[in-house]
């Protein structure tokens, strides 16, 4: 009777994941020697929150020194306030309960402008703008730019109820720095210039809206009431 044949071990491939991992490979001899040559010692004072200042004048932008620090601190004050925030963050993190809040005093805002009730439309906004500006720097920037051109220019139509049109002005042009190709930024500033008695700059924002949308029925029947203003200013001089 043939014996049998003892069983041969099985040679298994192990999984590439599986597989240690190796270092990363030795940095190019030139490379790390230009790293060095430019490398320079930056003497820094760490103060209560998280606030980063030059340790010679104890200053977040120090002129003396030739140093700003003011967006390494805005992310290590953050971090500081925040110690449960996984560093670094997983990529489009959204505060969602951040967003429900602003959204929240944003409508309550509307609610109040549409009411009539100027005062308050304005405190809510403001409110609003505050919350909107807590986002970390590593939140999307879509989502931040659409949030605060939307309460900026909300704002900007009640400083024109107010005939603010100073802050109404302030608040257009900032909406347009942010969100350049929404037409209700310009639309906002050619309303505050119209208010300033700056009708030809008025007319100007009117056409930079209208590059955007060449049909936007509001600014064209806008255009005309300038063009129309215009003509009887200079009939009456």
């Amino acid at each position: 009777m043939a014996q049998p044949q003892p069983s041969q071990p099985q040679i298994r491939a192990v999984p590439p994941q599986m597989q240690q991992r190796q270092g990363p490979p030795p940095p190019d001899p030139v490379i790390q020697a230009a790293i060095d040559a430019q490398y320079v010692p930056v003497d820094l004072d760490l103060a209560d929150g998280g606030v980063i200042r030059c340790n010679k004048h104890k200053q977040v932008v120090c002129q003396e020194c030739n140093a700003d620090y003011l967006r390494l601190t805005m992310l290590s004050t953050i971090l500081t306030a925040n110690p449960n925030l996984h560093v670094p963050p997983p990529p489009n993190v959204q505060n969602k309960n951040l967003s429900m809040q602003v959204n929240k005093v944003k409508e309550e805002g509307n609610v109040a402008f549409k009411a009539g009730n100027n005062q308050q439309a304005l405190v809510l906004y403001t409110n609003a703008l505050r919350l909107a500006m807590q986002r970390t720097p590593w939140e999307s920037h879509k989502l931040m730019q659409e949030e605060l051109s939307a309460i900026l220019s909300n704002r900007s139509a009640v400083f024109e109820k107010f005939q603010d049109y100073i802050n109404a002005l302030s608040d257009a042009d900032m909406v347009v720095a942010i969100r350049r190709d929404w037409v209700k930024g310009h639309s906002r500033r050619a309303k505050a210039l119209k208010g300033l008695g700056k009708i030809d700059e008025a007319l100007d924002a009117v056409e930079t809206g209208l590059a955007f949308e060449t049909e936007n029925k509001e600014m064209l029947d806008f255009r005309k009431e300038l063009v129309n203003l215009k003509n009887s200013l200079v009939t009456s001089t």
